[in-house]
């Protein structure tokens, strides 16, 4: 058993866990790794039908912060809320099962939070295929924001970097609540991040690569479907929470939901036949109000 030190808060770390039974253990090894020592590992079993159970299982018996729920399939939002449901640490951060992370991450983002006086921060994230591809940080350097400014570079308001991920950020755990992720919807992440940082007064950034996202190497990149359109469902989401919860933000949050209709007509303009296009109701609809906007 690996002694627990608790010289540092608990870090409560998510992992959602369903049919990676091939990459589970990359996964869970990086977090056991950590130099920040004091974790609480929560595997939540989302129903999968492979061998990911059992992996689970074995790994809360080899290490004493390793916690695992085994709960009915109920995707990726469902078992990270569960999560956040049982998690006992002062601060949370999560992991997807497929993926894996640098060691020094989270103390990384805890030393930003506790230095700054924050309540997020947030490390780089790059898209990998394997160890190969990695990269390694230069010194670490960090750039402090307050909410409004933030949000402008959420908001991709002069800026074009992509702040939406939940797995690159620790969270003080008063910002996230059982129901973070809204359910049944891809591209959860955008409301899920973006509701923690309405309740947050500083963010901490840094350019530490502490989180490596992996490629499926059968996947076909690019590839459109039906859940794409869930995009607008999580950007209409955005824009009534905001009209409710922070009115200041709105016409940013009106930009990027106008900004969704160009997203998914180029996404299916490089993905289906010219020809039925002139034939789909909701691409008709998208142009329509790309025009209007």
């Amino acid at each position: 058993m690996k002694k627990v030190s608790s010289d540092y808060p608990l870090i409560s770390i998510i992992v959602p866990v369903y049919k990676v039974e091939k990459y589970l253990k990359k996964c869970v090894d990086s977090i056991t790794n950590q130099t920040y020592k004091n974790l609480e590992i929560i595997l939540v079993d989302d129903g999968s039908p492979d061998n990911c159970g059992k992996i689970c299982d074995d790994y809360a018996k080899s290490d004493s912060r390793i916690v695992v729920f085994h709960k009915k399939n109920g995707g990726l939002s469902s078992a990270r809320n569960y999560g956040i449901k049982h998690a006992k640490g002062d601060f949370i951060g999560f992991v997807d099962s497929d993926d894996w992370i640098n060691k020094d991450m989270y103390l990384s983002l805890y030393e930003d939070i506790k230095n700054n006086d924050a309540d997020i921060a947030c490390c780089d994230i790059i898209r990998v295929k394997n160890e190969s591809d990695i990269l390694k940080s230069a010194i670490k350097t960090t750039k402090i924001y307050e909410q409004s400014e933030y949000i402008k570079k959420y908001m991709k308001i002069g800026s074009q970097t992509c702040e939406y991920y939940a797995v690159n950020k620790l969270y003080k755990r008063n910002l996230l609540t059982e129901e973070q992720y809204p359910l049944d919807l891809t591209s959860e992440d955008v409301l899920g991040t973006y509701k923690a940082i309405l309740k947050a007064n500083k963010i901490v950034v840094n350019d530490l690569i502490g989180y490596y996202y992996r490629i499926n190497n059968q996947s076909i990149t690019g590839q459109f479907s039906s859940k794409d359109y869930d995009l607008i469902t999580i950007w209409n989401m955005v824009l009534e929470y905001t009209k409710k919860n922070a009115p200041q933000y709105y016409d940013y949050a009106l930009i990027n939901r106008m900004r969704i209709d160009f997203t998914l007509l180029y996404r299916i303009s490089i993905n289906i036949d010219s020809k039925l296009l002139k034939k789909d109701k909701m691409v008709k609809k998208l142009l329509l109000d790309l025009k209007q906007n």
